[in-house]
This record gives C-alpha cells, structure tokens and sequence, in this order.
C-alpha cells in the first residue's frame, strides 16, 4: 500500500481548495501564508502534480485538484465523526438545534414550556435557519427539516408527514364554515413552499374551475402565508403543522376538509454518533410524543424509502 501524503499537507489542500486562496486557508489554520504554500508543494510533489493554478490574487484547482478535493473532505469528515465519537459530550446539559423559522415560531416555541418543565437542567439553544445544517466545526447538536430525509452523510428520522389546508379568519366564515359558492367571491391566499403546490392543485384535483376563483396573494414565505390569513386578508392554502395550534386555539378555523398532502415530511437530522447523546435521545422522544399529541395519526405514516 502507498504511503499517505502528510496529514497537515492534505488539511492545507483542503482550506486552500474551499476558499481558493493560501491566506484565507492561513488564517483559517493559524499558520502563515507561505506555511500553507510550503505545504501544497509538498503535497503536490508527494503526488507528483499540480493541485492549484497560481493567480494574482486567487488559486484555482486544476482538474486533478478537483478530483482529489471531495475524498479529502470525505477523508476528514470520517475522522472528524470518529474522533467526536470517543469524546464525551462537552455540553450535556445544553442543547443546540438549527429548526425552520416558520415550525420554531408557529408550532415548536409554543410546545417547549412541557419541556422545560420536564427538563429544567437542559439549556436549550435554537438557531433559527432555513439552510441545511451542516455540522462542520459548530455545536450544533440535531436539526429538525422538512424534506426528503436524505442528507449526505447523516441520519434522518422521520417524525411526521405535513399537508396544505384551507383555513379562514372566523369572520370570514358563515358560522364556521364555508360553501365554494361563497369562496368564489373571497381572494384567496397561498403559500408556494416548500413543493410548489398551491390553490390551482386544490381547486383541479376537486374538479373545480379555476377560473372561478380569485387567487389574490402567492408568497413562498409560510409564515408570511399564516399572517395574511390571520389578518383577514383572505382564505389561506397553508400548511397544516403551522396553523395546527392556531385552529386549536380558534384564530383561524378549517373550513373545507380536503388537503394536499405535500411531498415532503419533517426529519430529525445530525450525524450518526450524535444520537447516542443523552440529551439528543431525551429531545427526540419527547418531540415525538409531543407531535403525537398534536396532529392526527396519519400524519405519522411513512411513505417513504
């Protein structure tokens, strides 16, 4: 077997690579420059070729640069999760989730008071982001998502499946309800995310003629669609784990029994190793009971692979 370049020549290559210039992978390894220049020669020179295109003010990965780069990230993700995995938890009693802004205001915030009080001595931490967690050089412990359940490189447990459905301001109703000779005379709200699917496929999978209807208001924004809807502003296609607890409390009623399924459902995601945390497996089974407790039964039925 071929002896390996130098561990410290492979890690300069890989900074060097993702920011595409020597002083910012510098910076990010706290050696100089012409350390980390020192260090791409030697690597280029243990594999007798060039790695990095040499600009003015920039490096650029030749074409066997760019066919090396994603088995060294590979390389020092796999030893990053085995090296976390004999650690112990730095932080037992704080737990750090990256959560979508629309779910942690309209559902999570408003559930977490039986947690805490279940669990005073867990400090928990939400970052609020629609981007996928990563989990690179941060503290996150687990993420909650909506989608597909396949994340390269980490586990995803599903938790539920979500649906659009038609709600309304109770003043918008008659006595709680709502005919489709009366919805052809209101305009009509819709949230875009996260698939697409908005009133045209409400109204033509019930054989309806959209023409019929007023589509006033389209945002790809889920709390934006749920804050129109509350405001009166018309009848809203939203998604029903974010209007769930606004229907229990009588904010908004629903007002047709016919839902969208969407082709995504929520995930708990993080890397393998992190569900073997104490405060991860704690987390995870009182969210489930907790969504469980919330939404019907079939919301909890997986379809997918």
């Amino acid at each position: 077997m071929a002896e390996l370049p130098p561990l410290n020549a492979l890690r300069a290559f890989l900074y060097a690579a993702e920011t595409q210039s020597f002083k910012k992978a510098a910076e990010r390894l706290f050696v100089t420059q012409a350390a980390v220049s020192h260090q791409i020669r030697l690597l280029e020179d243990s594999l007798e070729t060039q790695l990095f295109l040499r600009l003015n003010r920039e490096v650029k990965l030749t074409d066997e640069g760019a066919r090396l780069l994603p088995y060294v990230r590979s390389a020092f993700r796999s030893l990053k999760s085995g090296v976390d995995q004999l650690r112990a938890d730095p932080s037992p009693d704080r737990l750090v989730i990256s959560v979508l802004p629309s779910f942690a205001s309209r559902w999570l915030l408003g559930h977490l008071k039986g947690f805490q009080a279940s669990y005073p001595d867990i400090h928990l931490v939400l970052r609020s982001d629609n981007e996928l967690e990563t989990f690179e050089e941060n503290d996150c412990d687990m993420a909650i998502r909506l989608g597909d359940g396949k994340y390269p490189n980490l586990r995803s447990e599903f938790l539920m499946r979500d649906a659009k459905i038609v709600v309304a301001h109770p003043d918008l109703t008659e006595h709680g309800s709502l005919s489709v000779e009366r919805l052809k005379t209101l305009p009509l709200l819709e949230d875009a995310g996260p698939d697409g699917s908005g009133w045209l496929n409400w109204l033509t999978e019930q054989e309806l003629d959209p023409d019929d209807f007023r589509i006033s208001l389209t945002v790809n924004d889920s709390g934006m669609a749920i804050d129109a809807t509350l405001d009166g502003q018309g009848i809203g296609l939203v998604r029903k784990s974010l209007a769930q607890d606004l229907i229990t409390s009588g904010k908004l009623l629903k007002v047709n029994d016919y839902e969208i399924n969407l082709s995504y459902s929520y995930y708990l995601v993080a890397p393998e190793h992190h569900f073997q945390k104490t405060k991860v497996r704690i987390f995870a089974e009182w969210l489930h009971k907790e969504l469980e407790a919330s939404f019907l039964p079939e919301y909890f039925a997986y379809y997918g692979s």
